[in-house]
């Protein structure tokens, strides 16, 4: 909100601009600066996707068999499962440790990804907090895997507005 709100207070500021040498009455001016504001708001509106978010950055990033007590269980380090594993687990797990600076809170969703075709958006219910050394831990889980399951999977982890925060990436091999 600070980003739109300074857009509109500084296109609202240009009114003198826009009466400058008499050339327009002050509420032709005002009507100017409103409208420029209204452009000002729709570009910032517009643009906010391009804007990074808050230092946010994986502190660590896994995926497992499931988590307990916020520690994924039979995590795969390397990336890499065996179908036959996965199907057994019958889920998958993402976890994600997610760092951010002090006072920040903010809401983030993970978006499973399978050989290039989404399959899956999960909203996390609790919002990142900031200010923990090791992350703000948090996951996901996928439970529609049906055979064949093989293929090379990614889990964005992403703001509630879009913005990519960082990507776990694994293999499930035949």
């Amino acid at each position: 909100m600070a980003l739109e709100g300074s857009a509109i207070f500084a296109a609202l500021a240009l009114a003198p601009a826009f009466r400058r040498g008499g050339a327009a009455g002050w509420l032709r001016a005002h009507a100017w600066a409103l409208a420029s504001a209204v452009l000002a708001l729709a570009l910032v509106w517009a643009g906010r996707v391009l804007v990074p978010p808050a230092p946010l950055f994986l502190a660590h990033a896994v995926v497992a068999r499931t988590v307990a007590e916020m520690q994924p269980l039979d995590a795969a380090e390397d990336g890499v499962l065996a179908a036959v594993t996965v199907l057994d687990w019958g889920e998958l797990a993402a976890y994600t440790a997610v760092y951010a600076p002090a006072g920040v809170r903010q809401a983030i969703g993970h978006v499973w990804w399978r050989d290039g075709e989404r399959i899956a958006y999960v909203a996390l219910p609790t919002p990142v907090q900031g200010g923990r050394m090791q992350g703000f831990r948090t996951y996901s889980r996928y439970t529609e895997l049906k055979p064949p399951i093989a293929g090379h999977y990614r889990v964005d982890v992403i703001t509630a507005s879009g913005q990519l925060i960082g990507r776990l990436r694994f293999t499930v091999i035949p």
